[in-house]
């Protein structure tokens, strides 16, 4: 099957909603371009392996320590008493 877009001023172009389907591509997906031998572009999306993700959370301290947390909790599961 075939599928025809315009390339816009930007050098932007839309990726037809069957191509994209077929590939299950998605809004914010990354997508890689490669040449082959013969000239030809082949178009695929890019999926994100766990290395890939390593690192991308903020390494942010907790408010409280452990202790502090646990008496949080212990004191909340207390007043919780009846309300269960």
């Amino acid at each position: 099957m075939k599928k025809i877009t315009t390339v816009t001023k930007k050098g932007q172009v839309t990726i037809p909603k069957m191509v994209r389907e077929k590939l299950q591509i998605n809004s914010g997906d990354k997508i890689e371009f490669i040449f082959n031998e013969q000239g030809q572009v082949i178009l695929q999306p890019v999926k994100a392996d766990l290395n890939s993700l390593y690192g991308i959370l903020a390494k942010e301290k907790p408010e409280l320590d452990i202790e502090e947390q646990r008496k949080a909790a212990r004191d909340w599961i207390s007043n919780q008493k009846g309300r269960l």
